[in-house]
């Protein structure tokens, strides 16, 4: 055992790179003579002078040492040739040139030259070749593993576009013949690459030959490089493999590797972001770093899906310190623990575990953080899950949001964000109504010192429990996909756009808004579950069948995103909208509404009817009333 380590390790990598440094001397002096000497014998055709070899005798080490100390002097010795590049060619030509132009000159002043003029020349060109090719063999050698998988094992890839993404894919597959999978071909738009070679793989034509290709070159998964200008072409590629039932994969962008949310030759599922073919909507990232840097800001709802992408977006901006709270101890904890992780000061991160329907342990809470901003995002979200249980609609998403909007102006926090949902127009479910009453409150709170705004969100892709999700799920367990109508459609977010906008309302809001999100077209939920069928290289119906199951309760066909007494305005971000009622609420009668029903809702037995009726307590403006509104909304 005692011989199972060497004695003194340092001596001997000590000794280990001494000799492979010795060694690559002995190579480039061995190189320069052997060119010299092949130069030599193609200069006198063989018959080279006696004279000439007494002098390559004497001067042939000179040389060698001459090379030597250009290549240390210009870095070539330091260039890591596994991965060499045209610079670093370049870079070994000027070496070369250099001592060329050192030897010519200093034989141009012998009187005798038995080495002809030429002869330099020649041998140079010779020396560039071989001590290129010398330095190229580590990294031919690692264009293979010692036991590479045999190409029959491999899958054979059509990579669909060869910009900087796709090159980078094929380099990888090309060099890690680890990978189980090999590239063939590319598709490219760009008609200048027709019929050329990308790392010595050719380009066989545009998107439009995908179904001749897959099947000439036997494709067993089609690898979509494309950049993102170019995103809305997936469905038409989904399109054009669906026939040959060739599964697809994305290729991380060059910018996701660079910031470590991928990694290189990784080929990644299509996910429903992809599929839904939108670009996320940009927020004005000084503009909110503005916002949160320095201040003490509270987050309801933390250990929720949007809490969580929220609760990191704030810790990204320096807050003076970050409160987190919500009734889920266990993902609370871990997020808590996650941000404590990042944050240069541990302490400055604090995790509240509590009820929004507990008031006074909400005040507890607040008194004790004294928050300057609050994104109030905890609430029951499951349509028809609040549908059997009104009273939790209620209790949380009703009193709750009253009990954080009173806290919060209690310590007077500067502001309040409430995310709001588009069911809140003309609310069919409960779910709906109680957000309605939320945007009530928000509107009946105008004014005042703490800024209170909303923002009407609409579906959220990645969030928990959303319809999306299921469908993936479902297509795991090999189907069918549930759809509740043919014709029903929705509006779409990510949950990181729903973070960054949450964020940009703060930062714009002067209290009362409602803000809307310029979130496109609607996209009609059947036609989503095709596009995911096929992005498996499958067929909806055929190989995956889709189940129409109807409307559950308090689902509607299509959502409206304003109601019939809105209008909208534009605001400082093009991508956000506020929308403006015609009809006014008493804040007084709204919250004697809100208390009566706290009272006696388990009395009275009919809290769905009369918490839809709350949600409906607007009324047309009296001229006082509608003068006031005007005021608020001046600059």
């Amino acid at each position: 055992m005692k011989d199972a380590f060497p004695a003194n390790p340092g001596v001997s990598d000590w000794l280990r790179r001494a000799g492979r440094v010795v060694l690559s001397l002995a190579l480039d002096v061995g190189i320069v003579l052997v060119a010299y000497v092949v130069a030599l014998e193609l200069k006198f055709d063989g018959t080279v002078p006696n004279e000439s070899w007494r002098q390559l005798a004497w001067a042939g080490p000179l040389i060698a040492f001459a090379y030597i100390l250009a290549y240390q002097s210009l870095g070539v010795y330091r260039t890591a040739w596994q991965y060499g590049s045209v610079r670093d060619a370049l870079l070994l030509f000027a070496a070369v040139a250099l001592v060329t132009a050192g030897i010519l000159a200093v034989n141009l002043l012998l009187p005798k030259r038995p080495i002809p003029l030429s002869v330099n020349v020649i041998s140079a060109a010779f020396i560039f070749l071989f001590h290129g090719m010398a330095r190229m063999l580590p990294r031919i050698w690692g264009s293979g593993s010692l036991v590479p998988m045999q190409d029959a094992e491999r899958q054979r890839v059509l990579i669909v576009g060869a910009g900087d993404t796709g090159q980078l894919l094929a380099w990888e597959l090309q060099h890690n013949r680890s990978q189980p999978y090999r590239a063939v071909a590319f598709v490219d738009e760009d008609p200048a690459l027709r019929g050329k070679r990308v790392h010595g793989i050719p380009v066989v034509g545009t998107r439009h030959d995908i179904p001749a290709v897959l099947e000439k070159h036997v494709i067993d998964l089609v690898a979509i490089a494309l950049p993102p200008a170019q995103a809305s072409s997936l469905q038409e590629i989904l399109a054009l493999c669906e026939p040959s039932k060739v599964p697809v994969r994305l290729v991380p962008r060059l910018s996701e590797i660079m910031e470590g949310r991928a990694q290189r030759g990784e080929l990644r599922e299509i996910t429903m972001d992809d599929l839904l073919g939108r670009v996320p909507v940009a927020v004005d990232d000084e503009l909110c770093e503005a916002t949160i840097s320095g201040r003490v800001v509270l987050i309801t709802g933390a250990g929720g899906s949007i809490g969580i992408e929220l609760s990191r977006k704030v810790a990204a901006l320096n807050p003076a310190a970050l409160h987190l709270v919500d009734i889920n101890e266990t993902a609370l904890y871990e997020l808590r623990n996650e941000l404590r992780r990042k944050a240069a000061n541990a302490d400055l991160v604090k995790a509240w575990l509590c009820s929004i329907a507990d008031r006074q342990r909400l005040d507890d809470v607040f008194e004790a953080s004294r928050p300057q901003v609050v994104f109030h995002l905890a609430a029951y979200k499951i349509v028809p899950m609040m549908e059997e249980h009104p009273d939790q609609a209620f209790e949380t998403n009703v009193l709750g949001t009253l009990n954080v909007f009173e806290a919060a102006q209690a310590v007077q926090a500067d502001q309040v964000v409430f995310p709001s949902s588009h069911t809140a127009v003309n609310p069919a479910s409960l779910y709906g109504a109680s957000k309605r009453v939320g945007e009530l409150l928000v509107a009946s709170m105008a004014g005042q010192t703490t800024r209170i705004c909303a923002m009407r969100l609409t579906n959220v892709i990645d969030a928990k429990g959303a319809v999306l999700s299921l469908f993936a799920r479902q297509l795991q367990g090999g189907g069918p996909i549930s759809v509740t109508d043919p014709e029903v459609a929705r509006y779409f977010l990510t949950i990181s756009e729903v973070a960054g906008l949450v964020i940009q309302a703060a930062a714009m809001s002067r209290g009362g808004e409602i803000f809307l999100i310029d979130v496109g077209d609607e996209v009609r939920i059947g036609e989503l579950a095709e596009r995911l069928i096929r992005s498996q290289g499958m067929e909806p119906g055929k190989d995956i069948a889709i189940e129409y199951i109807g409307l559950r309760p308090g689902d509607k066909v299509r959502e409206n995103l304003i109601g019939e007494h809105e209008s909208l305005l534009p605001t400082s971000h093009p991508a956000l909208l506020t929308a403006i009622s015609s009809l006014t609420t008493s804040a007084a009668e709204l919250r004697a509404g809100i208390r009566e029903l706290e009272v006696d809702r388990r009395r009275t037995g009919n809290l769905p009817a009369r918490l839809h009726a709350l949600a409906r307590i607007d009324r047309a403006p009296t001229p006082e009333s509608t003068s006031e509104r005007l005021s608020l909304q001046e600059p």
